[in-house]
C-alpha cells in the first residue's frame, strides 16, 4: 500500500506549507485590523463599491455628529450672545452635579469662567494634580464650637491671633505639675495633633479649648485638618478664599473637603469642555470640511450651523432643502416619521437617540447633516474615501484569503498529528532525540526560545502601532496611520513564521510523546515522585544518609540565620559538621569504588577475583562478602557448565558416528538399486526420495557434529593468508547452477586489488558456502542476489543480500540460533544450523558476522582485519625459504 502521506518528503512539504499559511493568516488579520474604516463594511456581509455607501461612512458620520453636538452643548455653557464669555458665573455645586452654567451664584460657591479656564490650563500644562495632601500646603486648623459649627484657620492666622491675645488656650493643670506653653500646643497642632489626644495624661486633659479676651470659651476642640486641600490660584466670587466661604456660609460650614473635591472635578470638566469647544470650532469650520450641519433649537428659535447662509431660523425649511441636495444627507426630528435620508441602511431610532443624548434639547430640535461626496476639500472624509478606493476592493478578498489559510492551517495540523512519529518503512512509532528530553525541560526550552525573540520583535510592533495609532474619532489621523502600517504587517508575518516553527516543534513532539505514552513517564515530576517512592521503599537502607543530610542542612541554616560570619561559635560548628560529612562521604565513595571494581572484574569473567575486605564496615562489608560469594558460585557453575557441554559434545559425536555407518550402507544400497535399471517409474520415484532424504540426513549429521565442535571450541584452526576475492569467485561459480535453477541472478561486485585476510581456508570456505546456500534456498525467485566485497585500509568487508521469498517473521539474532529457520522453510532441505555455524566460525577466526533485516531484505555482512602488504610479503618469503 502506498503510504506517501506519511513520507518524510510529505512532512517537509506540510511543514513549509504550515509556515506559509500561518504568515498569510496573521498578515491578513493584521491587514484587516490595520484599516478600521473598512472593518465594519467587511463584517456587514457586503462590500460597498463606494465609500459613501459603506458602513465606515455611516460610522464616521455618527462620530462627527457626536463631536458637533458636544461642541454645540459647550457653546450654551460658555457663550453669551454667540461669543465666549469669560465673565460668566459658574456655580460650582450646580456645575458639579448637573454640568450646567446658569450664570447665577445660588450655592454661595462660584468662580468666573475665565478664572476656571486659566486654572485648568495651568494645571494641565504643569501636569500636576489640583488636589494635594495637606502636608504640602500651609496647615489648616479646624476649631469646633459648642453648638457644633466649625471655624477654619490657616495656621499662621491662628498663630497670630494667639500671639496678639485675641485667643488663648485654656490649659488645665496635671498631677505631674508640668507647665504647658501655648507654643508647645501650637507645635503639636501644626504637626498634625488633636488637642484631646495629644495633650492628655492618665488623669485629666491639659488642653480645655480656646477663649477670647473676655475669657469666654470660643472653641471646645481644635485639630489639624487631615483632608485634601487646593493651592488656590484664583479667589471665589465674593470671598478672599475658600476657608472664608466655609466659615461664613452655613451651607458649606464643616464641608471643606467637599468644597475641594467639587472644585477639582469642576476644573477638570471645564478643561475638557474647553478643549471640545476649541477643537469643534476648528474641525468643522466652513471651507475646511466637506460636511455641513445644522442644529435648530425650535423652542429657543436658535440655529447652530457651520454654513453662514443657513443661520436664519425663519428659513429653516429652505435650509433643510439645501442640505438635502448634498451628496449624502440625513434629517433627524423628534418624530421618527419625520426622519429623512438618502444613506442606505440608516436606523432612524439610533440617530434620534444619538441627537437626544448628545444635544442640548431633548424634544424640540431639528438636526440635519450632509456630505459633499465629490470631496472637494481634503478633510477626513476625503482621506477615508482615498483609503476605501485603494484598499476597499481588496479587503474582502484578503479576509477570505486569511480565513481559507487558517482553515488549511488547521487541516495541516490534523494531518501532521496523524502522521507524527510514523514513516513509510514500518508501522512503528519513531521518536527523535528531542522527544527523549524530559517533558517539562522540552516545553521550557521551546517557550524560552519563543518568548525572547517574539517579545523583542513584538515589542517593536506594539511600539510602532501604539506610537502611531490615533484616537479612532480622529478619522484623518486614522487615514494617515493606515497608509503607514505596512511595516507592522511585515513584522507580524515574521513573528508568525517564527512562532509557527517553534509551535510545530513543541506540538509535534508532544503528539509523539502522547502516542508513545511518555508524556508522564518521561517527566521530571514523575521522576521526583519515583525518587520519593524509592526513598520510602528503601528507607531501611538510606535512613542514615537522610538523617545526616537533614542534620547537615539544619546546622547550615542555623548558622546562616544566626549570622555565622560574625558568630564564631556557630561558624566553627558549621566547619566541624562539614568536615565530618566530608570524611564520611569520602569513605563511602572509597568503599563503593572497591565493591564496583570487584563487580566489574567478576562480570568480565574473573570469577576468582576477591574484593579486599580491609577497611569495610557495616553494610559495605556485608555487600562485599556477598559479591565474593557470587564469584565463587559463578566459578562452580561455570565449571559444571563446561563439564556438561563436554558430555553433550561427546554424546553428539558418538551418536553421529553410530548413525554414519548404517546411513552409509543405506546410501550405497540406493546406488546399487539405481544401477539395476528398474523400469517401473514408481520405484524410480521412491529411489529418488530415499536418496534425497538420506543425503539430507547425512548433511544434518555433519552439521550437528560441526556445530558441536564449534560451540565447544574443539576445533583446530590452520590460519594462513587468503585472498578473499578468489575464494568468493570460486564460491560463486560453485553456486551458479543452484542460482540458475531458481532463476536467481547474482550481481557480483569485487575490487580489482587483492583482499588478503588471515583465516583458515577450509573453515572460511564453509562460512561462504553456508551464506550462499542460505541465499540459494530462501531468496525470492526471479530476483537478484548482490555480492559485494570492499577493501579499506584496515578491513575487508563482504556482504551478500537478497529479497526473502517468505516474510521474515523473526529477528536477526534469532536467525543465528541453532535449528531456527523461517516457518515455511521447514519443508525445505537444510539443518537450520548454517548461519549459526557460519557466525561461530567467523568469530573464531577473528572476524565479525552481522545480519540485517529490513522488511523482506536479508543481508549478511562479514568483516575481517586486512593483512598489510608488508606482513603478507614477510609471510610469503618465510614460506619460500
Amino acid at each position: 500500500m502506498n503510504q506517501w502521506y506519511k513520507a518524510n518528503l510529505t512532512k517537509g512539504i506540510l511543514i513549509v506549507a504550515e509556515h506559509v499559511l500561518a504568515v498569510v493568516t496573521v498578515a491578513s488579520l493584521v491587514w484587516v485590523l490595520t484599516y478600521p474604516a473598512l472593518m465594519g463594511d467587511l463584517f456587514s456581509g457586503h462590500a460597498a463599491r463606494r465609500f459613501e455607501d459603506s458602513t465606515a461612512f455611516s460610522g464616521q458620520l455618527q462620530s462627527a455628529t457626536s463631536e458637533i453636538l458636544e461642541g454645540i452643548g459647550t457653546r450654551g455653557l460658555f457663550e453669551t450672545e454667540g461669543k465666549f464669555d469669560p465673565e460668566r458665573v459658574v456655580d460650582i455645586k450646580e456645575f458639579y452635579e448637573n454640568n450646567k452654567i446658569s450664570n447665577e451664584n445660588d450655592s454661595g460657591l462660584a468662580y468666573r469662567l475665565g478664572d476656571l479656564e486659566k486654572w485648568a490650563e495651568e494645571s494641565a500644562y504643569s501636569e500636576g494634580r489640583i488636589l494635594s495632601e495637606n502636608d504640602s500646603q500651609e496647615p489648616i486648623i479646624v476649631c469646633k464650637r459648642s453648638d457644633g459649627t466649625f471655624r477654619y484657620y490657616y495656621f499662621t492666622q491662628l498663630e497670630k491671633l494667639i500671639n496678639d491675645g485675641e485667643l488663648s488656650f485654656v490649659i488645665a493643670s496635671n498631677s505631674n505639675g508640668e507647665e504647658i506653653t501655648s507654643d508647645q500646643i501650637l507645635y503639636e497642632l501644626r504637626s498634625g495633633g488633636r488637642s484631646e489626644v495629644m495633650y492628655s495624661t492618665e488623669t485629666e486633659s491639659r488642653f480645655k479649648g480656646l477663649q477670647n479676651r473676655e475669657g469666654k470659651i470660643e472653641f471646645i476642640d481644635c485639630w489639624n485638618y487631615d483632608g485634601y486641600q487646593i493651592d488656590e490660584k484664583y479667589a471665589p466670587i465674593g470671598a478672599a478664599n475658600l476657608l472664608e466661604i466655609a466659615n461664613d456660609n452655613a451651607n458649606w460650614n464643616g464641608k471643606l473637603n467637599d468644597i475641594f473635591q467639587m472644585l477639582e472635578s469642576s476644573i477638570y470638566t471645564v478643561y475638557d469642555y474647553t478643549q471640545t469647544y476649541e477643537t469643534w470650532e476648528s474641525n468643522w469650520r466652513e471651507g475646511d470640511t466637506n460636511l455641513v450641519y445644522l442644529y435648530a433649537d425650535t423652542a429657543g428659535r436658535k440655529v447652530y450651523t457651520n454654513k453662514e447662509e443657513l443661520r436664519d431660523f425663519n428659513k429653516l425649511e429652505e435650509s433643510l432643502k439645501i442640505i438635502s441636495k448634498s451628496g449624502k444627507y440625513l434629517i433627524v426630528k423628534p418624530k421618527l416619521s419625520d426622519f429623512s435620508s438618502n444613506i442606505d441602511n440608516e436606523d432612524a431610532s439610533t440617530w434620534k437617540d444619538l441627537i437626544q443624548y448628545n444635544g442640548p434639547a431633548k424634544e424640540n430640535f431639528v438636526y440635519a447633516v450632509g456630505v459633499d461626496t465629490s470631496y472637494p476639500i481634503q478633510d477626513s472624509f476625503y482621506s477615508q474615501n482615498q483609503i476605501y478606493e485603494k484598499y476597499g476592493s481588496r479587503m474582502q478578498g484578503i479576509a477570505i484569503l486569511g480565513l481559507a489559510a487558517a482553515i488549511l492551517f488547521l487541516a495541516g495540523i490534523v494531518w501532521l498529528t496523524i502522521i507524527a512519529g510514523r514513516n513509510i518503512k514500518d508501522e512503528e512509532l519513531h521518536l527523535n532525540w528531542f522527544d527523549r528530553w524530559k517533558t517539562e525541560l522540552a516545553a521550557a526550552i521551546v517557550i524560552l526560545l519563543w518568548i525572547g525573540p517574539v517579545l523583542l520583535v513584538g515589542r517593536g510592533i506594539s511600539d510602532y502601532f501604539v506610537g502611531q495609532i490615533p484616537d479612532y474619532s480622529d478619522t484623518y489621523a486614522l487615514a494617515v496611520y493606515s497608509y503607514n502600517a505596512m511595516p507592522g504587517i511585515v513584522r507580524s508575518g515574521i513573528v508568525a513564521a517564527y512562532t509557527c516553527g517553534l509551535f510545530l516543534i513543541g506540538y509535534m513532539s508532544l503528539v509523539r510523546r502522547i502516542k508513545a505514552r511518555t508524556v508522564w513517564n518521561n517527566s521530571i515530576v514523575k521522576g521526583l515522585f519515583s525518587f520519593v517512592k524509592q526513598l520510602f521503599v528503601n528507607m531501611h537502607f538510606v535512613w542514615k544518609t537522610v538523617i545526616l543530610f537533614f542534620m547537615f542542612g539544619f546546622v547550615h541554616w542555623l548558622a546562616v540565620l544566626s549570622g555565622a560570619i560574625v558568630n564564631w561559635f556557630w561558624f566553627l560548628v558549621m566547619l566541624a559538621v562539614e568536615a565530618v560529612a566530608f570524611i564520611y562521604l569520602v569513605r563511602m565513595s572509597i568503599t563503593r569504588q572497591k565493591i564496583r571494581s570487584g563487580i566489574e572484574h567478576i562480570s568480565a569473567g574473573e570469577v576468582n577475583y576477591k574484593i579486599p575486605l580491609d577497611g569495610l564496615k557495616g553494610e559495605q562489608l556485608m555487600l562485599a562478602e556477598r559479591v565474593n560469594s557470587i564469584g565463587e558460585g559463578l566459578d562452580a557453575a561455570l565449571e559444571e557448565s563446561m563439564k556438561s557441554e563436554r558430555l553433550k559434545t561427546d554424546l553428539i559425536t558418538n551418536v553421529s558416528h553410530d548413525i554414519k555407518t548404517p546411513l552409509t550402507s543405506i546410501i550405497n544400497y540406493i546406488d546399487l538399486l539405481k544401477m539395476e535399471h528398474l523400469e517401473d517409474p514408481k520405484i524410480q520415484r521412491y529411489l529418488e526420495v530415499l536418496e534425497a532424504k538420506a543425503q539430507r540426513l547425512k548433511t544434518l549429521t555433519e552439521d550437528v557434529v560441526e556445530a558441536s565442535k564449534v560451540s565447544s571450541g574443539n576445533i583446530t584452526l590452520d590460519l594462513m593468508n587468503i585472498n578473499l576475492v578468489e575464494m568468493i569467485q570460486q564460491t560463486s561459480g560453485e553456486f551458479e547452477e543452484k542460482f540458475t535453477e531458481r532463476n536467481l541472478n547474482e550481481v557480483l561486485n569485487l575490487p580489482e586489488e587483492e583482499a588478503i585476510i588471515h583465516a583458515d581456508g577450509r573453515r572460511m570456505w564453509r562460512v561462504l558456502e553456508n551464506i550462499y546456500n542460505n541465499a540459494a534456498k530462501y531468496a525470492m525467485e526471479r530476483t537478484r542476489i548482490y555480492a559485494d566485497l570492499s577493501v579499506t585500509e584496515m578491513t575487508v568487508i563482504f556482504s551478500l543480500k537478497n529479497i526473502s521469498d517468505q516474510p521474515l517473521n523473526f529477528t536477526a539474532d534469532e536467525l543465528t540460533e541453532r535449528f531456527l529457520r523461517g516457518d515455511v522453510s521447514r519443508s525445505t532441505e537444510g539443518s537450520g544450523l548454517g548461519l549459526s555455524i557460519a557466525k561461530s566460525l567467523t568469530t573464531m577466526q577473528g572476524g565479525t558476522f552481522d545480519l540485517y533485516l529490513d522488511g523482506d531484505l536479508f543481508k549478511v555482512t562479514i568483516t575481517f582485519p586486512r593483512v598489510a602488504k608488508a606482513a603478507e610479503n614477510e609471510e610469503g618469503q618465510g614460506e619460500t625459504n
